[in-house]
């Protein structure tokens, strides 16, 4: 059979463009629609995007941070002349360098430009992994944190000089609850930071199964916040302390929490819920790191981050973390953003959802977490 002079689509059209016209064109309303659902989900989905604030991130793949340490104060005698103090600079930075991406395709993708429901369910479907995706990289960053341990300068208050270095936080100066010798980390986190900075305050169960008991978590969590507090930083305020479900519920059967009056929003016995612990915000949420994302590479790792969003079993057996805004250094390069769009030689449409961001231990002081006694085991808390 000839196909001489068979007319032949030349672009696609499709009904229902805005002023009745059909151009070919993607109708931007469904964009909008489809882009607005992501949004709306991304949002609902992700606590972690309204905690944390980021920095644009532009002309340049990485962010950086200056920090300054304090002025030291001096006495001032008759006769003997004040000495000269200098203080000491540090930065840190976070680096912008990959792209996420939801991605759903079709040959056929009419219900998506006529139904308003599965324009819906992509959107939906797209807001939530990123959501998820988004708030793991976040929380991962933010048990690392809690796990910095600061190397601060030693400087003689005479002549200004610097004369040693000083490892304050995070797993040097570890935090036992209850009794147990905490299983040492040859391993733990490191970072120079400017004379006057804290570190991270790691509070290790000094017994296993304390995360499975009230009133052990309970105590455990007294301990971070004094940890916290013993470095001069309020806890208050914009604070929250992240619990994994098991331990959230564990929590529940803590009489001290629910029936007794800790002012208003402490807890609610006929409710059966836990607002706050120590005056901290509670939220409990299921993006902990799980057992089969111990040495498995994460998509923000590279040599070029040295593999910071990777997660080991210490990570794993993290059962609470305490965060400030200020615990974590975040930039991004690209919003999350939504196209549609058709691909003549694929003979598909494609539908995306993409950003490109990063994040990174900031002020380790502002962050701690409680740790499971046995930091080796990577099973206790399920997959």
């Amino acid at each position: 059979m000839s196909i001489l002079n068979q007319q032949v689509a030349q672009s696609q059209t499709r009904p229902g463009h805005q002023s009745g016209i059909n151009t070919g064109n993607i109708n931007p309303l469904y964009i909008e629609e489809y882009g607005g659902e992501v949004e709306k989900r991304f949002l609902k989905a992700s606590f972690m995007s309204q905690f944390f604030q980021f920095k644009s991130i532009r002309g340049t793949d990485t962010l950086t941070n200056d920090r300054m340490g304090f002025s030291s104060l001096q006495k001032v005698s008759r006769g003997v002349r004040p000495h000269d103090n200098s203080v000491t600079f540090d930065n840190i930075s976070v680096k912008v360098d990959t792209i996420v991406l939801a991605r759903t395709n079709s040959f056929l993708l009419e219900e998506f430009q006529s139904h308003i429901d599965v324009r819906k369910e992509v959107g939906v479907e797209h807001g939530k992994e990123i959501g998820k995706f988004f708030d793991e990289a976040f929380l991962i960053q933010g048990i690392k944190a809690a796990q910095v341990t600061n190397v601060v300068p030693v400087k003689d208050p005479v002549t200004d000089a610097i004369t040693g270095s000083l490892e304050v936080g995070g797993w040097a100066d570890v935090i036992v609850a209850g009794t147990g010798t905490p299983t040492a980390r040859a391993d733990y986190a490191k970072r120079s930071a400017p004379e006057g900075f804290q570190g991270s305050t790691t509070v290790h169960l000094g017994t296993a199964g304390d995360e499975n008991d009230p009133v052990a978590l309970e105590l455990a969590i007294q301990d971070l916040c004094q940890g916290i507090e013993e470095k001069d930083v309020e806890v208050v305020g914009e604070a929250v302390i992240l619990l994994r479900p098991a331990q959230y519920y564990t929590l529940l059967r803590n009489d001290k929490l629910l029936n007794q009056d800790f002012g208003a929003g402490a807890g609610d016995y006929s409710e059966g819920v836990v607002l706050k612990s120590n005056g901290v915000r509670i939220q409990t949420t299921n993006r902990f790191p799980k057992a089969t994302d111990v040495g498995v590479e994460h998509y923000l790792s590279n040599a070029g981050n040295n593999n910071a969003y990777d997660v080991d079993a210490a990570d794993f057996n993290c059962a609470a973390v305490l965060l400030m805004p200020k615990a974590l250094l975040a930039g991004e390069t690209i919003p999350l953003t939504s196209k549609v769009y058709y691909v003549d030689q694929e003979f598909q449409w494609f539908v995306d959802s993409y950003l490109s961001f990063g994040v990174t231990p900031n002020r380790a002081e502002m962050a701690g977490a409680l740790f499971r006694a046995d930091l080796t085991n990577t099973t206790k808390f399920g997959k």
